[in-house]
Formats: structure tokens, C-alpha cells, sequence
């Protein structure tokens, strides 16, 4: 989901197509964007906040879903694809894995990756919003 710089995954991939929408809608002065990220991972049925600021494997959070949201995690602001890399960097130091017969690291949790962006529209004020949410399940490479 992640992959590498000679060859990136779909979670990278999905975010320069989003910030490339931003600067495109900015420069035509159709609008503003708005871009959060957040990162949850599932493991042994526990719910951790890989954002959250509590040690090195992320917060247990109590997992409410509310309107179709995530209720008490982190939604982290970014500006730009180099912020959003170093979110990635992050939770992936804090998720767990293990070394198996077939690969030297191995995600033994479910990963969840949510960007949210929102967009105000210049001529008439309105906005939308929305998101993608991308799921990397365990074990699945």
C-alpha cells in the first residue's frame, strides 16, 4: 500500500492525484482545499491511533462511529505531499510487524489511511466535502 520511491504503493499514489486537484481548483481561483489526514490500525481487536502522541505504538482508542466517522482519534492537517509522507513514516514505525518465512517485515495488524478534504467554492461560498479511505488488511501482501 505504501511502496517505495522507485515504486510507490497506492496510498502515495492517491495522495499526489488529491494535492494535484488542490493546486488545480488554488490556481484557477475556483476555490480553497482543505486536506486532513488519519491513520488507525487494528490489532488482536484493539483500535490504535497511530497519530496519537502516547509512546512508540500509538493510542488505544475506543472506536465510536458516529454519522460514518471515527469519534476520538486524531485528523491530522496537511498542506502538502511532503507533510503527508511524514505521517506515513510515522505510523509505520508505530505499526506493529513481524518477520515470517516469506518476507523480512510482515504487517500482523489492518491499517486504515482516511484523507478528508473539503472545498469552498469562491463564486457562492458553498462547500463539499469527502473522503477516501484506503484499508490495508494484514498479511495481505
Amino acid at each position: 500500500m505504501i511502496g517505495d520511491r522507485e515504486n510507490p504503493g497506492l496510498i502515495p499514489r492517491s495522495v499526489e492525484k488529491i494535492f494535484a486537484a488542490k493546486r488545480d481548483i488554488e490556481q484557477d481561483g475556483n476555490g480553497t482545499v482543505s486536506i486532513r489526514v488519519e491513520m488507525l490500525e487494528i490489532y488482536n481487536e484493539e483500535v490504535r491511533d497511530l497519530l496519537a502522541d502516547s509512546g512508540p505504538s500509538g493510542k488505544l482508542v475506543t472506536c465510536q462511529v458516529n454519522s460514518n466517522d471515527a469519534v476520538g482519534n486524531i485528523k491530522m492537517d496537511v498542506n502538502d505531499v511532503k507533510d503527508v509522507e511524514g505521517i506515513l513514516k510515522l505510523a509505520q514505525e508505530r505499526r506493529c510487524v513481524k518477520a515470517t518465512k516469506s518476507n523480512a517485515e510482515s504487517s500482523r495488524s489492518h491499517l486504515l489511511f482516511t484523507i478528508h478534504f473539503g472545498v469552498l467554492a469562491s463564486a457562492d461560498g458553498s462547500s463539499r466535502t469527502g473522503r477516501l479511505n484506503i484499508v490495508d488488511l494484514a498479511g495481505s501482501e
